[in-house]
């Protein structure tokens, strides 16, 4: 019997990583609203909320080299 690693599906993973760069944005932005009167939390929220957005992009713009790698 081998102990060989589990290779990891690469979509799995990307979906995967998606998904939490997905939640982050959600949560910061339900945090807003409760947050409205302390102008610093809301801009550190908004800056969570672009940060989580702009590697949600680098991450989209792995989907075509996935997809092709998977065929």
């Amino acid at each position: 019997m081998t102990t060989e690693p589990l290779q990891e599906d690469p979509t799995r993973v990307l979906v995967h990583d998606l998904r939490n760069l997905v939640a982050v944005i959600v949560q910061y932005c339900e945090l807003i609203p409760d947050e409205t009167g302390d102008p610093d939390a809301v801009k550190a929220d908004i800056q969570e909320i672009r940060n989580a957005a702009e590697r949600a992009l680098v991450l989209i713009e792995k989907i075509p080299r996935s997809a092709k790698q998977a065929s």
